[in-house]
């Protein structure tokens, strides 16, 4: 599959409709390394968890069709580069703003969507921002999904330069 079309499938996840199979994947991955912070679990635990008692299933009235494929390649890839993507999320907060200071949620949508721009390749990072941005906007009131999209920003303007236009946004507050 081309980016332009895994952009056309991510975008349809804007819609109305129920979630598209990325977002699911996104959102159960989200769950995933929450959880695995939580319990002091490997992300390849819970991942396992996640396969056997939730992706594909009816959880709080939304049927967890994931691309399973997608959610393993997310969490196999924080759970391989954690350092490198902790370092970028860390270069793109403000010095106020460390990442162990941040809120559980938050962090793993942090470092998922920064796994997604340095990792993917194939997903461009406006709908990689967007995607994750939305994410955050479920969990979090619009101050937050602000400073989730200036980190995202700093990162694809670092991990992809010339993919974004317009100026480094700066660090986020």
């Amino acid at each position: 599959m081309t980016g332009d079309e895994r952009e056309s499938e991510d975008a349809g996840d804007a819609g109305n409709g129920p979630p598209g199979r990325r977002r699911l994947a996104r959102l159960a991955a989200l769950q995933a390394l929450y959880q695995a912070e939580m319990n002091r679990e490997t992300p390849e635990a819970v991942s396992d968890q996640f396969r056997r008692y939730r992706l594909g299933r009816d959880l709080e009235g939304i049927r967890l069709d994931a691309d399973r494929r997608f959610f393993d390649r997310l969490l196999r890839s924080v759970a391989a580069h954690r350092r490198d993507i902790d370092s970028a999320v860390s270069a793109a907060l403000s010095r106020e703003n460390g990442l162990g200071r941040l809120e559980p949620v938050l962090r793993a949508a942090l470092r998922l969507g920064a796994a997604e721009l340095l990792y993917e390749p194939d997903v461009p990072p406006r709908v990689a921002i967007r995607e994750y941005t939305d994410l955050v906007g479920d969990f979090f009131d619009e101050p937050q999904a602000r400073f989730a999209t200036a980190v995202f920003d700093r990162i694809a303007h670092s991990a992809r330069p010339g993919e974004l236009e317009g100026p480094d946004p700066g660090p986020a507050a």
